[in-house]
């Protein structure tokens, strides 16, 4: 069965949520005092880092209305790992076929009357301060991570930006290769070098052979690399990549929460300089990307949001473009080594 994500009780704060046209983002706190987000010191400005990451990302929904509610645990601390973030999955076994919407995009696309688990939290961001520096606003010190860009990469995530197919093959529901299953809206898209579909757009039947190739950066001919491996092929994110389809990462050795759901830093980003892509799977210490692309856009709107971006006028006030919200840069910290972001 599906792994779910334990759901936590929401806190006053969710019931207060405003309820204009848009997508709003309501964050739980299940820290400890004196730890993590509530840390005595840092906490508060942490805990408004992480909604003004939210509030970014919302000015790309703003032809949606939803308010989404995210539990929030602030000690994590794998080294090597910066965050991660995901959508909880409430909802009933769907039909077989690209519908494993997780309950953060059923909201979305189909406003709060589609929340399949009323009273629980609709995901869960996960953030690792304790082997990790964080740099708030727009002043690092070395060794500083970018706050800002990582916590709007994870959110990004829980919108759905993740395969969710397991390393063996499985679905999210456990369903075997060679037989249907119910699988998310991003892997609909996901190809080999060739253009070959990972799952059979008609019987929802995961191909392993091509799939165990291309998840591993291999092509049918033994070639590897950039040009080879795993490609995402949806119209919109081609049309915006120059006719090409964006490589998404797939390393050699397999890695959970970011093979198959990144971009491929290693086709996009020379080593150790700042990504070029908001969706890459690690970034380094310094200032991070601070903008969702034109390419990340057609790739949402791929998935489901066929309105990602688009800009529309809330009652009582103009919406920014995206590019204006963005904070102003500020002294950068020296470069350092990468980190991981996951997507779960």
């Amino acid at each position: 069965m599906k792994k779910r994500l334990a759901a936590a009780a929401l806190c006053a704060a969710f019931a207060a949520a405003p309820t204009h046209a848009a997508v709003t983002w309501s964050f739980d706190y299940l820290d400890a005092v004196g730890v993590g987000f509530n840390d005595i010191a840092a906490g508060a400005a942490r805990r408004g880092e992480l909604q003004s990451a939210a509030n970014y990302v919302s000015t790309f929904l703003t032809s949606y209305t939803a308010n989404i509610f995210m539990s929030v645990d602030g000690s994590g601390n794998t080294p090597g790992n910066l965050a991660s973030a995901s959508s909880n999955f409430n909802a009933s076994r769907p039909a077989n076929g690209f519908n494993d919407r997780g309950d953060v995009m059923l909201k979305i696309l189909g406003g709060d009357a589609a929340d399949p688990a009323v009273g629980t939290a609709d995901g869960t961001v996960k953030w690792n301060f304790a082997t990790n520096n964080w740099a708030l606003g727009n002043t690092f010190q070395p060794g500083e991570y970018d706050f800002f860009s990582t916590a709007v990469h994870e959110l990004v995530h829980a919108l759905g930006f993740a395969a969710g197919i397991a390393e063996n093959g499985n679905d999210g529901f456990g369903d075997v290769p060679g037989t249907a299953g119910v699988w998310s809206p991003f892997s609909q898209f996901l190809t080999s070098y060739n253009g070959t579909p990972f799952i059979d757009q008609t019987t929802y039947i995961l191909d392993k052979v091509i799939y165990d190739q291309a998840r591993l950066s291999a092509d049918g001919n033994g070639l590897s690399g950039c040009g080879a491996g795993t490609l995402f092929n949806g119209p919109n994110a081609v049309a915006a990549n120059g006719g090409v389809a964006p490589q998404i990462y797939a390393p050699t050795t397999w890695e959970d929460g970011s093979s198959g759901s990144h971009l491929d830093d290693n086709c996009y980003t020379a080593p150790n300089t700042v990504s070029t892509y908001m969706m890459e799977a690690q970034t380094i210490s310094g200032l991070g990307v601070r903008t969702i692309t034109a390419l990340e856009v057609g790739m949402m709107r791929d998935i489901g949001y066929t309105q990602f971006g688009v800009q529309t006028q809330p009652p009582g006030g103009t919406v920014p473009e995206p590019s204006s919200v963005l904070l102003l840069l500020g002294s950068l910290g020296l470069l350092g080594a990468a980190r991981r972001r996951k997507a779960a």
